[in-house]
């Protein structure tokens, strides 16, 4: 099969067999639009046979889950219009030719004087129409668009310079046990890769630069608690095989990969949201994917509390914010969204 592969048979999500010259097909959305997929038999992950509209359909699944993590937020997406072998590439910038419908708020980045045009997540209907448009993972902020400057949660980004999901997994126990201590409850998910995300809801109040100050300070206690399993060594070639613990998703611009994203490799690994007693060594984080996650669906959601778990940073660890932030968000409310 080719990477342009585009059959037109097939059917409808929702309906009987479609015409044979039929290019679109609809899948049923929320209402009052129906969304017509293109190209519906475009094969994206080749190797595994999935297709365009297997792709959006999944989506459409997990849209529940998902929004939450998506709604007002400023989000980069990893576009593939002809699948993971036809290349792929992230994309903030969306001047024009969106999907009708989708959202964007121009944001003045400070350091260049440019201006550049966020995609803002807002509903299931623009999610499935980015989808169509060939974004296939969603990466997400920290904050949403009323409060730039305030997260909502942080993150850590547990990186195992081995390859191996065991070190991660070694690691965001021991992360767990320390954030225990000073009373803030985390939660865990898999990167669609060999890392683990933790995650820590927050009230909002502190700024981006104290939150990513805490977060750093966490990290460096964990390497120096465990100097032969956690770095937090910047270059690759110094970290010796052991779990980089990264603290820089952790501010305005940056994103995490966002809960229930597929991610753009093989086998179509899916972001997972993790239950603690889950995080275990022999766990294979591959086993959460595209065609696997309708069944994890139906066994409760480990994160179903996430939003009402939001908690105060502790005082004393982070340090005095210095310098701005890498863009200027004043006076958000006069600007087109």
């Amino acid at each position: 099969m080719t990477k342009k592969h585009q059959s037109a048979a097939g059917q409808s999500m929702n309906n009987g067999p479609t015409s044979r010259t039929q290019r679109t097909r609809t899948i049923g959305v929320p209402k009052p639009t129906d969304l017509q997929v293109s190209h519906p038999d475009k094969l994206w992950w080749p190797e595994e046979g999935i297709t365009k509209l297997e792709t959006v359909r999944y989506y459409a699944d997990v849209a529940p889950r998902m929004l939450p993590w998506l709604n007002d937020r400023l989000l980069t997406v990893e576009r593939c219009p002809d699948g993971i072998e036809g290349g792929c590439f992230y994309e903030k910038n969306f001047v024009k030719g969106l999907p009708e419908g989708v959202r964007t708020l121009a944001v003045p980045a400070e350091s260049t004087g440019k201006t550049v045009h966020y995609l803002v997540g807002s509903s299931e209907t623009s999610l499935l129409a980015l989808v169509n448009f060939g974004c296939l993972a969603v990466h997400v902020m920290n904050c949403q668009v009323e409060s730039l400057d305030q997260p909502d949660w942080l993150a850590f980004d547990l990186d195992p310079s081995s390859g191996s999901f065991a070190d991660a997994a070694k690691a965001a126990l021991l992360l767990r046990e320390r954030l225990e201590r000073l009373a803030l409850r985390s939660f865990p998910k898999t990167t669609g890769g060999r890392g683990l995300h933790v995650l820590v809801p927050l009230r909002r109040g502190p700024g981006q630069e104290e939150v990513r100050s805490f977060t750093r300070s966490i990290c460096q206690e964990l390497a120096k608690s465990s100097p032969g399993g956690v770095t937090v060594e910047m270059r690759k070639a110094n970290r010796q095989n052991r779990v980089f613990a990264d603290w820089l998703r952790n501010a305005f611009g940056q994103t995490i990969v966002a809960p229930y994203s597929v991610r753009c490799r093989r086998r179509a690994p899916v972001s997972t949201p993790l239950d603690w007693n889950e995080v275990r060594a022999d766990l294979n984080p591959l086993q959460f994917n595209l065609r696997t996650m309708a069944l994890r669906l139906t066994a409760g959601d480990p994160w179903a509390d996430f939003w009402h778990s939001g908690q105060d940073l502790p005082e004393g660890l982070s340090e005095p914010p210095h310098g701005g932030s890498e863009q200027s968000h004043s006076s958000l409310k006069n600007r087109k969204r």
